[in-house]
C-alpha cells in the first residue's frame, strides 16, 4: 500500500475525542498514533493489514507505517498522536513493527481518557506518563518484528533512515550510499513525492529532539545542540526559532512550570 507523506508541524502530543471518523486515504508520517474505540466499529488498514476495530479495542500505528481509515460515522473513540522520541519506547517504535496493530484494551482501556484530560490541562509530562503505560501494555501483547526497510517503498525507507540517524552528519550522499539509492532519486523523492526539502526534514527531526531534551532534562543548551546533530550555536538558534517561534532558552523557560 503506497501512501502520501503527511507533513505535520512540530508537536509532542495531541489527544482528542472523536465522534464519527472521517475517511482518510493512505498516508504515513513520523508520529505514532494510538486509537481507543469506545463505540461502534472502525475499519482501517495498517501496512498490509486490514482490520476492524471494535469497542474496547486499541490500535497502535507505528511511525512511518502507511495507514488509512474508512468512513465510520457511528464510531466514537480517542485518538492520540505522539512524537515517538518523547516516549520510553522510541527505539522499538522506529525499528520494529507489529504483526497486528490491534490489541484488546482490557484494564488499560480507561487510561487514554487520562491522556486527553491531562494534555488539555497542559500537563504534558503527566499525559506522556499515561501514554507510556498504555504503550508498554500494548507492546507486551503485540508480537513485534524488525522492520525490513528493503521491502518498504523508497520514500518510507529514506524518511525512516533519517529518523534513526538524524543526530549524525547526514547528507543526501550519505543516505544514498546507506540505502543504495541514487542521490538524484532521493532528491526527487523529497521534491516531488514529499514536497519537503531534505535539509528541512532533517532539521525538523533535530528540533523535535532538542525540544524534548529542553523539556525533560537539565542539560546545557550547547550539549543539547550537539546531541541533536547541530555544530553551530547560531545555526541551532535560528532553526529552532524557525520551527517553534522562540529561542531554545525561551522555550525552556516557558515550560519550567509544567
Amino acid at each position: 500500500m503506497k501512501g502520501v507523506f503527511e507533513k505535520k508541524e512540530h508537536f509532542g502530543l495531541m489527544a482528542t475525542r472523536i465522534s464519527g471518523f472521517r475517511a482518510f486515504s493512505p498516508m504515513f508520517h513520523p508520529h505514532g498514533e494510538l486509537i481507543l474505540l469506545e463505540e461502534g466499529e472502525l475499519r482501517l488498514s495498517v501496512d498490509s493489514e486490514r482490520l476492524t476495530l471494535r469497542a474496547g479495542e486499541l490500535a497502535v500505528i507505528f511511525p512511518y507505517l502507511v495507514h488509512s481509515y474508512e468512513r465510520s460515522p457511528e464510531a466514537k473513540g480517542i485518538l492520540v498522536l505522539f512524537d515517538p522520541s518523547e516516549t520510553a519506547f522510541d527505539n522499538t517504535l522506529l525499528t520494529h513493527k507489529p504483526a497486528s496493530a490491534r490489541t484488546d484494551g482490557g484494564q488499560i482501556a480507561a487510561l487514554p481518557e487520562r491522556i486527553v484530560y491531562h494534555s488539555r490541562g497542559g500537563r504534558i509530562k503527566t499525559a506522556f506518563g499515561y501514554l507510556n503505560a498504555v504503550l508498554g501494555e500494548c507492546l507486551e501483547k503485540m508480537p513485534l518484528k524488525k522492520s525490513d526497510r528493503r521491502s518498504e517503498n523508497n520514500a518510507v525507507r529514506v524518511l525512516a533512515y533519517c529518523s534513526e540517524h538524524f543526530t549524525e552528519p547526514l547528507t543526501v550522499k550519505s543516505v544514498s550510499e546507506a540505502l543504495y539509492v541514487s542521490q538524484s532519486y532521493i532528491s526527487k523523492i523529497f521534491s516531488e513525492e514529499l514536497r519537503y526539502g531534505f535539509r528541512e526534514y532533517l532539521n525538523s527531526l533535530r528540533i523535535q529532539k532538542a525540544a524534548t531534551l529542553l523539556r525533560q532534562t537539565d542539560k546545557k543548551i550547547v550539549e543539547i545542540m550537539l546531541d541533536c546533530g547541530f555544530q553551530n550555536q547560531s545555526s541551532f538558534n535560528r532553526v529552532f526559532r524557525g520551527e517553534t517561534g522562540v529561542t531554545p532558552k525561551e522555550y525552556r523557560q516557558a515550560r519550567e512550570w509544567e
